[in-house]
């Protein structure tokens, strides 16, 4: 799983439209901001707008646009998300439109396929007990390379021995 999730990851844009195709869900449109030069919006009244439109959630960070047709993202937590990255609020930088809502509890399969690789990965899906077998899982390389290593220095050690005796039987 760890191996998975991250190779998805890694190649996120060729395995993304495959998480979209097999689960039959439209990949969602990115929303952009209208160009509007010299328009700004005001930060506080963008989160009353971002709370209206997710009530009951908690504001876990902004995303602020860096470019002039990026859109200002507010990510939000519902009390029984474990996870504070799943919804979200894209209002439109210049004029404070709302352009996207993506709400955790009514998620598209796609969505929801993608957003359960950082659990998986991660091993906070199952509670306390996941972590720990993660923990095993995570130390499995170094377990491997003392064991390997001292299996290699008893075979040194052995053929080592090995050459002495034939020396002294000469």
């Amino acid at each position: 799983m760890i191996a998975f999730t991250g190779f998805c990851w890694n190649f996120y844009e060729q395995t993304e439209p495959l998480v979209y195709a097999a689960t039959l869900t439209p990949k969602p449109i990115e929303p952009k901001s209208k160009l509007a030069p010299g328009k700004s919006i005001i930060l506080g009244e963008v989160l009353k707008v971002a709370d209206k439109t997710l009530p009951g959630a908690v504001t876990t960070y902004i995303n602020f646009p860096e470019t002039p047709e990026d859109v200002l993202t507010i990510y939000k937590k519902f009390p029984q998300d474990k996870e504070t990255y799943r919804s979200r609020v894209s209002i439109d930088q210049y004029s404070g439109k709302v352009l996207q809502v993506r709400d955790a509890r009514s998620l598209p399969l796609g969505d929801a396929v993608l957003d359960a690789f950082v659990p998986m990965h991660y091993g906070t899906f199952g509670g306390l007990a996941t972590r720990i077998f993660y923990v095993f899982v995570g130390l499995a390389p170094l377990i491997l390379f003392i064991t390997g290593f001292i299996m290699w220095q008893y075979r040194w050690k052995q053929k080592k021995l090995q050459n002495t005796f034939e020396k002294v039987k000469l």
